[in-house]
């Protein structure tokens, strides 16, 4: 008996899906570099297609704030300051103290278990200076809330910016892994680890989301301006 095997009808990637997500990789893993010129040719030539879906691909990273136009070099990576850091984790401050303030009420008792097990998770690798693992742990933590907030298109938004701020880091901070951490010392992790643990608890007893929304910015807009003034010697 001759056995059909299921045909996949999943569309291939379009030429422009595939050189935007060529491109957009490689600046989120600095292969591309900060200010670095994006040569239309050349990106064609190593995609094998033409410079059309090349020069589509780059005009959508360009309203996405990955790529900027210069009247001398043309397309190039988006310059990594601590400005343009800085005003990304506004915006972060913004997005992720709603979606945490809105997760509240859909917040299960799974998830609450979950979050202290990544804080305490976080607390050991502070002690042993475990910068990476502390990193992933921050993320674990949000990202758990976030699914929660009955907001996708929200959450989704988040998960670019901190990309985004992932690989500005790499640049405009002195060090690679958990950037923040480095520059701020050990004292910045206690300060998240207790603003985790305040929402943790705020959840437990019911706090509004207004509540739990203005102390989420606060935290983030506080460490923003504390990293600002450390790097700046102010």
């Amino acid at each position: 008996m001759t056995v059909t095997q299921p045909v996949s009808t999943a569309p291939s990637p379009s030429k422009q899906q595939r050189a935007y997500e060529y491109i957009k990789l490689r600046i989120d893993q600095g292969l591309f570099a900060p200010r670095q010129r994006l040569v239309l040719d050349s990106l064609a030539r190593d995609l094998e297609m033409s410079q059309v879906p090349v020069r589509e691909a780059v005009r959508r990273l360009e309203a996405e704030g990955l790529v900027t136009f210069s009247t001398n070099s043309g397309a190039e990576v988006a310059a990594a300051d601590p400005a343009l850091w800085s005003h990304l984790m506004e915006l972060l401050a913004l997005l992720e103290g709603y979606v945490t303030g809105a997760a509240a009420v859909n917040i299960q008792a799974e998830d609450i278990a979950r979050l202290r097990q990544i804080n305490h998770e976080m607390e050991d690798a502070l002690v042993k200076l475990d910068f990476a693992r502390w990193t992933s742990g921050n993320d674990a933590f949000h990202s758990t809330i976030n699914a929660r907030c009955g907001n996708q298109i929200l959450a989704d938004q988040i998960v670019e910016i901190r990309k985004r701020l992932a690989t500005i880091s790499r640049f405009v901070f002195p060090r690679t892994a958990a950037a923040i951490l480095h520059t701020l010392g050990p004292e910045s992790g206690r300060a998240a680890l207790e603003s985790h643990q305040w929402i943790i608890e705020a959840f437990e007893q019911g706090r509004s989301a207004n509540e739990i929304e203005l102390h989420s910015r606060h935290h983030i807009v506080k460490l923003a301006r504390d990293t600002l003034k450390s790097i700046s010697g102010n």
